[in-house]
């Protein structure tokens, strides 16, 4: 009976699971969805690329969207057990929730070290693909706004005017003017040529060469004119999401997370990153402890609504806990451990509170608090 019980269990949680993901997957993706189809709209972007872009951010949706998933899904299949009556023959059998807890442990594994490998691995390697991409694309933008003969509105709101491309190379060009847009007066770059380079971060920038800068009004006390040999226009910034001297933690691969946590002055950003991804797994199983409590409620239904509620609450209060010290230990405001980990150890104690309270067949919350009775 207990192998049937387990069997049921399982099947109804993998079916609510799949479910859960896919409509958490579905919500959360909306709001990048809607905005990479406005680009292509506008003609900005092609709908394959789109595509690509959506397909590189799910993986790191997912680290996300599995606790989500798995939390809701435990809740909604004890949840089913208690309102069907089925939860008091499985008691009235001898069974108690510590006995149906174990039916979950396979899941819990399973789940467990798909969320390690997606928040360790797959999730910073797809992170890396979609800065590459969209670096590649907003180069390709920053370069197709080079027109010779023409006047262009580039980063920063300057202003920018090549007359023609040099022979023998198309990143080269003639004839350049810049107007810098001086906040003190007008700031004017002319050179007899440049070329596009890239930058170490990935950006790219036209280099003028042999030039010379004209600072101020001609005429007016103030005016100057400065000859440089080099002079850096940035085209296309690097990618989003970079801090600590550029460096873009969500896309580092383990072993260079590691390495940074041996720098002095990438450490603080190097833990909270690092502990960041290894606290997403091991909330697994405490997130299952936590659901099954929650999903008491009467054959009628009575008091499922308090437990959805005071789950969501809970899981509310736990993600911004978790951003709260994440951005703390990299500021070196928080202590770096426990760190992050103060969420599970609080987490895991509110879990293990109540899950003992509901084996012994008493309130989730003390009765004083008048929100749940058995």
């Amino acid at each position: 009976m207990v192998s049937r019980i387990h069997g049921r269990i399982l099947h109804d949680l993998l079916r609510t699971f799949v479910l859960g993901c896919l409509l958490v997957l579905g919500i959360l993706a909306i709001g990048q969805l809607s905005q990479l189809l406005s680009q292509v709209a506008s003609g900005r972007l092609p709908l394959g690329v789109t595509l690509q872009l959506l397909g590189l951010a799910t993986p790191t949706l997912l680290v996300t969207v599995l606790p989500l998933a798995f939390f809701f899904s435990v809740y909604l299949v004890f949840s089913n057990l208690y309102r069907s009556n089925e939860m008091i023959a499985i008691r009235s059998a001898g069974l108690s929730l510590l006995d149906l807890l174990r039916a979950l442990l396979l899941p819990i594994l399973a789940i467990a070290i798909l969320e390690a490998l997606l928040s360790l691995s797959w999730s910073p390697a797809a992170q890396r693909q979609l800065q590459a991409e969209s670096l590649r694309l907003a180069n390709a933008a920053a370069q197709a706004l080079i027109q010779p003969g023409s006047f262009a509105r580039i980063a920063g709101g300057r202003i920018l005017y090549v007359g023609e491309s040099a022979p023998g190379s198309e990143h080269r060009y003639r004839e350049i003017f810049v107007d810098l847009g001086g906040k003190g007066g007008p700031d004017i770059a002319t050179a007899a040529y440049g070329e596009i380079r890239k930058d170490s971060d990935g950006g790219i920038a036209l280099v003028l060469i042999q030039g010379h800068r004209y600072l101020g009004q001609p005429g007016t006390a103030g005016f100057k004119i400065l000859s440089f040999a080099h002079y850096r226009i940035a085209l296309a910034a690097p990618g989003q999401g970079a801090s600590s001297g550029g460096i873009h933690w969500a896309a580092l691969g383990l072993p260079q997370l590691l390495q940074a946590l041996q720098e002095p002055q990438q450490a603080r950003h190097a833990l909270s990153e690092l502990e960041w991804r290894l606290i997403w797994p091991l909330l697994i199983p405490i997130l299952a402890l936590l659901a099954i409590p929650l999903a008491f409620g009467g054959p009628r239904g009575a008091g499922r609504a308090t437990g959805a509620l005071l789950g969501i609450l809970t899981l509310l209060a736990a993600n911004n806990l978790l951003v709260f010290l994440k951005e703390g230990i990299a500021q070196g405001r928080i202590g770096g451990f426990p760190g992050i980990f103060w969420v599970l150890l609080l987490l895991g104690a509110l879990a293990g509170y109540a899950f003992w309270r509901r084996q012994g067949d008493r309130p989730v919350l003390p009765a004083w608090l008048g929100l749940l009775r058995p």
